[in-house]
């Protein structure tokens, strides 16, 4: 095993839930080819959006058929016979659907679409207090920019459950991705961090001080220098059982697991 030289957010809470699964994923680098079909339905959705931004950002406004049948392409192309249903009586029609759903939902809410877009899918590279011992990196779903210093960093979330305000309040992954733009552009005087959670047409808005930014900074450096410590002792990190084991892919590679994961059916 080798000590990682750059870290994501996801990355950092798979330690924090299971240490196991961070050190089959992350470290010893075990790809599975299953994913869940729920993970699934939201890269369709995501890739949708974003291909529709793109179209807005050409001059076009594109009617929502054409992004329905640009999200049934990508579902028939990437579809493959890995994707489980943890959910008992659920099919893949049905989210299919519900991928329909959200993005008819989306577009409903948003049109017509007068947003200054400056970016979409950004990927980042920075480093926590600057300091190149604690690289990061992460992708930015929509990044839009008033030309005065205001900025909002935008997430969309197809998961079923929607954050109250105090969640996202103290939510860390959109306030990272303030961290790395307020280190990439010198012009920052305001940011507000926004999630759309694309099933129920719900918008929720948050803002960091930077008293709140600095104190993220220093317990995700702590994370990073435990994982590192863990991993220069060369014991297995262990594993951290709970209710998210159902969705887990690691079973085969588990000390606390017998065999496949039964939950998971294709």
């Amino acid at each position: 095993m080798s000590v990682l030289e750059r870290f994501s957010y996801s990355g950092l809470e798979s330690y924090k839930k299971c240490p196991a699964q961070f050190q089959f994923r992350y470290i010893d680098k075990i790809r599975k080819p299953d994913e869940g079909i729920e993970a699934f339905m939201g890269k369709r959705v995501h890739e949708a959006i974003e291909f529709l931004y793109h179209e807005i950002q050409d001059g076009k406004i594109p009617f929502i058929d054409h992004i329905m049948d640009h999200y049934e392409k990508l579902w028939n192309e990437k579809w493959h016979d890995r994707i489980a249903i943890v959910k008992r009586g659920e099919t893949r029609d049905h989210y299919f659907q519900l991928g329909m759903d959200c993005i008819a939902r989306f577009y409903r809410k948003n049109q017509p679409f007068g947003e200054e877009v400056v970016g979409i899918e950004l990927e980042m590279d920075f480093q926590l207090d600057s300091d190149p011992d604690y690289r990061m990196k992460g992708i930015m779903d929509r990044l839009d920019h008033n030309g005065n210093g205001s900025y909002e960093i935008h997430d969309y979330k197809t998961g079923k459950r929607a954050m109250d305000q105090r969640s996202a309040d103290q939510d860390g992954q959109l306030a990272l991705y303030q961290i790395a733009l307020e280190q990439q552009n010198k012009d920052v005087k305001d940011v507000e961090l926004v999630w759309h959670f694309v099933r129920y047409g719900i918008e929720v808005r948050s803002k960091r001080t930077s008293e709140q930014l600095t104190e993220l900074t220093e317990k995700l450096k702590k994370r990073i220098d435990e994982i590192r410590s863990h991993e220069r002792s060369g014991n297995p990190f262990p594993a951290k059982e709970s209710i998210l084991c159902n969705w887990c892919y690691y079973w085969d590679e588990c000390s606390a697991k017998d065999g496949s994961n039964p939950f998971i059916r294709s």
